[in-house]
């Protein structure tokens, strides 16, 4: 209504301005027109209005920009299974990829992923609730501080390329108070590396322990593929599209089988059209790491390693022209062991 006035007030006092006549011509009851001159100071009012009121109408607020909606994507396991894993180094975007330390394949797929300006993480293994069977190299509950210690910073020696960790598996010593203090004064005091929670039990306290310590960190919202189904998997993904449009970013994990990278190839590419960036782990922690020093420059990376029969490695490598690439300068740079 006040809007509606105050433009009323606007077309009048145009009238007066253009007609350089300061009346107007109203009509009776009984029909006869009247000339009435307006008060001087009526006059200089409507001549003063567009003074302000128009500048309030120019000065609308900007509609507000939609924020920019991010997912990261793990893939855990990586340096097993070769053909599979160079599958998961070819997937479009800035997949994050997670080696485990002792893994057949482990090098050589993480200085590919490198090459490939792929975020690499050390999947670092973790005694489990009711499961016999671990991982070379393995954490457990029994191990004294000394060897502990000493099998984390060999698995950070290990894999160079690496600016994070996460958990393999870990039901068990994840849950585990002082075990996860244990790690977290390693990554501490010795690196600058991010930790992800795999979150492989409810009563997980690895998150806690990092954020205690100051290191930046996260945890998983999603499994992709606990199911090998790509029907489920693709339903997964949805929840994980769900979960980043609701907070604004989230973060999954999955695994190199066949129906993930299936799923993955697929939806990957239709992100861009849902408003959806996926990013590497790094991005989803940058106002945390904006503390830390930015690299001056790329460091030379050594070619990769020649062998003596072409396999898969490297068809790969020479299909994809990675010996002709150099990797641009990263935001997140991996820390030393002192």
């Amino acid at each position: 209504m006040i809007t509606s006035f105050t433009r009323h007030l606007i077309c009048l006092r145009d009238c007066i301005s253009c007609n350089h006549v300061a009346s107007f011509a109203t009509t009776g009851l009984t029909g006869r027109r009247y000339v009435a001159r307006a008060p001087k100071w009526l006059v200089a009012i409507m001549l003063l209005l567009p003074v302000s009121v128009v500048a309030q109408e120019a000065a609308a607020p900007a509609a507000p920009q939609a924020q920019t909606v991010q997912i990261a994507i793990i893939i855990d396991d990586l340096g097993l299974r070769l053909e599979q894993d160079l599958r998961v180094l070819a997937l479009p975007g800035a997949i994050t990829n997670s080696v485990l330390p002792r893994a057949t394949h482990s090098h050589r797929i993480a200085a590919l992923a490198k090459r490939l300006n792929k975020e690499v993480m050390i999947h670092l293994p973790m005694e489990s609730v009711g499961y016999g069977q671990l991982d070379a190299g393995g954490l457990t509950t029994d191990m004294s501080h000394d060897m502990f210690k000493s099998m984390v910073e060999s698995h950070i020696a290990a894999l160079p390329e690496a600016v994070g960790i996460n958990n393999h598996m870990g039901s068990l010593l994840t849950a585990d108070s002082e075990r996860m203090r244990w790690l977290m004064d390693i990554i501490t005091h010795q690196t600058s590396l991010y930790f992800v929670d795999s979150r492989t039990s409810v009563n997980s306290v690895a998150l806690h322990r990092a954020r205690d310590h100051g290191i930046p960190s996260l945890s998983r919202d999603i499994f992709l593929d606990n199911e090998l189904d790509e029907a489920k998997i693709e339903r997964q993904f949805e929840a994980l599209i769900d979960v980043a449009q609701r907070r604004g970013k989230a973060i999954a994990i999955g695994h190199p089988n066949r129906e993930t990278i299936a799923v993955l190839e697929r939806r990957l590419p239709t992100l861009a059209k849902l408003g959806v960036e996926l990013v590497p782990v790094s991005e989803l922690l940058r106002p945390k790491l904006l503390k830390l020093p930015l690299p001056q420059q790329a460091e030379p990376l050594p070619e990769p390693v020649r062998i003596a029969k072409r396999d898969a490695y490297e068809e790969f490598i020479l299909q994809s022209g990675v010996l002709g690439t150099r990797e641009p300068v990263r935001f997140f740079q991996r820390g030393k062991l002192e």
